[in-house]
């Protein structure tokens, strides 16, 4: 499934991010244990590296929700930020690209962090040590950070997710069922939640269980460019 198709889910409310729902696999582990043993990191910079659906969001929230972190928009940096880093406040910033970054604010950032002693965790879909940064400074500070990367999700982390998911719906799937799914989705977090949600809505509606057939419907419709709202 392509992520043009992803888009074409109807998607309900977003899944909750907290460390409770936060299933663990060989594709996390090493970013899991980082967020995990937080305040004793290594260096006062982390990056959680890796593609879109891995979980990043979900590790960064966790992260943030404990250290109380400012949430810093990574599109736009503010003077507002570099005062909270100024005053010894953790610092997040959630999806950077080289395309959003600013060198020169987020090099003040990452100085008042460390000049603090405190901390700032980063998460970008490629390794920022190989963006064409022109700053030596700046990109000295990233080559010092922890980087943690994430693989895609493996046939264990997408089973236990989309079971978790199921189950927080009270609904009961076979594991038959749950492996069907896994076997054929994407490897994306966000397209496991998207496709529970779908499926409960059409088994709601066609007052039926999540079987082999509504699954093949449902991803058998995204293939062929339909909705899934079309098919409720």
């Amino acid at each position: 499934m392509s992520e043009s198709e992803q888009l074409l889910l109807d998607l309900a409310g977003a899944p909750s991010l907290t460390r409770d729902d936060l299933i663990v696999s060989p594709a996390n582990l090493d970013a899991a244990s980082l967020v995990d043993r937080w305040p004793a990191w290594s260096a006062p910079f982390a990056v959680l590296v890796g593609p879109q659906g891995c979980g990043k969001t979900h590790l960064a929230e966790i992260w943030r929700k404990h250290s109380h972190a400012h949430r810093v928009n990574p599109g736009k940096l503010t003077d507002d930020d570099l005062d909270a880093a100024q005053h010894g406040e953790q610092l997040l910033i959630d999806g950077l690209t080289p395309e959003n970054l600013d060198e020169t604010r987020l090099f003040h950032l990452m100085n008042a962090v460390r000049n603090a002693k405190s901390h700032m965790l980063l998460t970008a879909e490629s390794p920022m040590e190989h963006w064409p940064i022109d700053t030596a400074d700046l990109m000295s500070r990233i080559k010092s950070a922890t980087t943690i990367h994430i693989a895609a999700p493996d046939d264990t982390l997408l089973t236990g997710v989309i079971t978790k998911l199921f189950s927080d719906r009270q609904i009961e799937v076979q594991p038959a069922v749950i492996e069907y799914i896994v076997q054929r989705t994407e490897r994306s977090l966000g397209v496991a939640n998207q496709l529970v949600d779908q499926l409960d809505k059409m088994a709601l509606i066609n007052k039926s269980g999540v079987t082999k057939p509504l699954v093949k419907k449902l991803l058998d419709s995204i293939r062929d460019g339909q909705t899934g709202q079309e098919l409720l």
